[in-house]
C-alpha cells in the first residue's frame, strides 16, 4: 500500500512530463482503436449490402466469376439463352425466378462527354431494372425506364454530377454508344458503396451491353416458404444439369466480401503500420520521461533506500507510475479512436462511398487491444528506467547530487595555499614543509608552484 501510495504521489506530481508522455499513449492507441473500429464498419456495411442485394439463389452462365462481375475478354458479360429461367421456374421449391442483364464494362459520360464513373476507384454498373433492384432502390424522383430512349441514375451520382430528368447520358460499351435520357432517380435502400448504377429496361439491357436480345447474365431465384437456400440450389442444379453456375446468398456475399476484403486489408495494414511508428516513438519518449523523473529523484529514492525499502518495492513503485500512465492514455485513447474512425468515415464519404454512422461497429475485442497493447508498451518502455531507480545506493540520500559549487575561497582549493605572490616567492629560501592539509588538495600542483 505504501509503494501505490508513493506512486499516486510521485505521478500526480509530475504531471507535466507525464501528460506528455500519455499523450503519445493516446495517440497510438487511437491508431490502432481507431483502424480496427473503422474496417469493423466496413465490413459490417458492404455485409448488409451484399445480403440485401443477393436474392436466395442466383444462376449465372459458367464463365461468369462468383462475383457476377464481367470476365469475357471481348468485353461482354457471359450470358446465358432465355429459356433458362422456363427451366428455373420449374424446379421444386421456386416462388419465383427472374432474368437480368448488368454489365461493369462499360463508361457512362454526360451530354458533355464527361466521365460520370466515381473518382473514388468504385465499379460503374448498367443493368436492367427488376423486381430484385427495387428491394434494394427507391425511385424518389421520376420513373424506371420503359423502352430505350429512358435510363435511371442512383441518386448520390446525380448528385454529385448535377442530372435532373431530362438530361442525356450516353452509355459506351463493347456494342456501341447508346443515348438515353434521365428518367428517374433511385436512392439506395442500403449504404451506398461508391458504385455509380444506370438502370435500363431489360430489352434495352441485353441489346446495349450484350448485342442480342433474350439473353440474361442471371437468373434470380426466390425460395418459396420453408425451403432453404441450400435446398433450392441443390433443386435448381439438378433441373438445369449441371451447365450453369448456381450459388446461395451466402455464397455470393462471401465472394463479393473476400473481393472486398482483400482492399480493406491493404487499408487496414497501412493504417496499423502509421500506429505501430506512432508507438516507437511513444517508447522513446517514455523511456526518456521515466528515466529523467528517475534522475530528479535519486535522493529520495536513496532515503527510501536508506530507512528500509528494498530494491524490489522501488522498481515496483516506478512500474506502478507506468502502469496508471497506461491505463489513463489507454482509455483516452480507445475514446479517441472511435473518433478517428468517425472522421475517416466522413472523408470516406466525401469520395462518394457513403458510410452511415448508424453501422458504427465497435468490437469488444477493440477496447481490449487498445488496453492491453497501451498498458503492457508503457510498462516495457518503463521497466529499464525502473531497475535504474532500484539500483539506487541508500548512500545517495547522503550526496548533495547536481548542486552547484559554493562561491568564495574554497579551503582546500591548490592555489589559495600554494599559487598565491606570497607562497610563491616565500621569504626563505627553502619552501615551507607540507602539511596534511595542504597536500591533500594540491597533489602535483605543489610541486609545480614550488618549482
Amino acid at each position: 500500500m505504501t509503494v501505490l501510495r508513493t506512486s499516486m504521489r510521485n505521478f500526480f506530481a509530475h504531471k507535466g512530463r507525464m501528460a506528455l508522455s500519455a499523450v503519445a499513449v493516446l495517440l497510438s492507441v487511437a491508431f490502432v482503436c481507431g483502424t480496427l473500429v473503422f474496417t469493423d464498419t466496413m465490413n459490417t456495411t458492404f455485409d448488409k449490402l451484399f445480403a440485401a442485394t443477393s436474392s436466395d439463389v442466383t444462376v449465372s452462365a459458367k464463365g461468369a466469376s462468383d462475383t457476377g462481375e464481367t470476365t469475357s475478354k471481348n468485353g461482354k458479360p457471359p450470358v446465358m439463352p432465355a429459356d433458362v429461367v422456363g427451366k428455373v421456374r420449374g424446379a421444386a421449391g421456386v416462388k419465383s425466378a427472374e432474368g437480368t442483364v448488368f454489365s461493369s464494362a462499360v463508361t457512362v459520360v454526360d451530354a458533355d462527354k464527361d466521365s460520370l464513373s466515381p473518382t473514388s476507384g468504385g465499379p460503374t454498373i448498367v443493368g436492367g431494372w427488376n423486381a430484385n433492384e427495387a428491394r434494394t432502390m427507391k425511385i424518389t424522383e421520376g420513373a424506371a425506364p420503359r423502352n430505350s430512349a429512358q435510363i435511371m441514375v442512383d441518386e448520390d451520382t446525380a448528385d454529385k454530377h448535377h442530372l435532373k430528368l431530362g438530361d442525356e447520358i450516353g452509355v459506351i460499351t463493347a456494342v456501341g454508344t447508346h443515348t438515353a435520357k434521365v428518367s428517374g432517380v433511385a436512392a439506395f435502400q442500403v449504404t451506398n458503396p461508391g458504385a455509380a448504377i444506370f438502370y435500363l429496361d431489360t430489352r434495352t439491357a441485353q441489346e446495349t451491353l450484350v448485342g442480342e436480345p433474350g439473353v440474361f447474365t442471371n437468373v434470380n431465384v426466390t425460395a418459396a416458404a420453408g425451403v432453404s437456400d441450400a435446398q433450392l440450389k441443390k433443386n435448381v442444379a439438378a433441373a438445369l444439369g449441371g451447365d450453369y453456375k448456381v450459388q446461395t446468398a451466402k455464397e455470393t456475399a462471401d465472394a463479393n466480401q473476400k473481393q472486398v476484403g482483400g482492399f480493406l486489408n491493404v487499408m487496414k495494414y497501412a493504417m496499423l503500420g502509421f500506429a505501430g511508428i506512432a508507438f516507437l516513438v511513444g517508447i522513446f519518449l517514455i523511456i526518456n520521461t521515466f528515466s529523467m523523473l528517475v534522475a530528479q529523484r535519486t535522493r529520495e529514492i536513496g532515503l527510501m533506500r536508506a530507512i528500509g525499502s528494498s530494491r524490489r518495492q522501488i522498481n515496483r513503485s516506478v512500474l506502478a507510475e507506468a502502469l496508471l500512465l497506461g491505463v489513463v492514455g489507454s482509455v483516452l485513447g480507445v475514446g479517441a479512436g472511435v473518433g478517428i474512425a468517425v472522421g475517416l468515415m466522413k472523408l470516406m464519404s466525401m469520395t462518394g462511398m457513403n458510410l452511415s454512422t448508424d453501422d458504427l461497429t465497435v468490437a469488444w475485442t477493440t477496447p481490449v487491444v487498445g488496453l492491453v497493447l497501451g498498458v503492457v508498451v508503457t510498462v516495457l518502455a518503463a521497466y529499464l528506467p525502473a531497475r535504474r531507480a532500484g539500483k539506487v545506493s541508500p548512500m545517495a540520500a547522503l550526496r548533495d547530487a547536481g548542486a552547484p559549487p559554493t562561491p568564495g575561497p574554497v579551503s582546500y582549493g591548490p592555489c589559495s595555499d600554494c599559487c598565491s605572490p606570497a607562497a610563491a616567492r616565500p621569504a626563505s629560501t627553502s619552501p615551507p614543509p607540507p602539511t596534511r592539509r595542504a597536500r591533500a588538495p594540491c597533489g602535483s600542483a605543489w610541486a609545480s608552484c614550488s618549482a
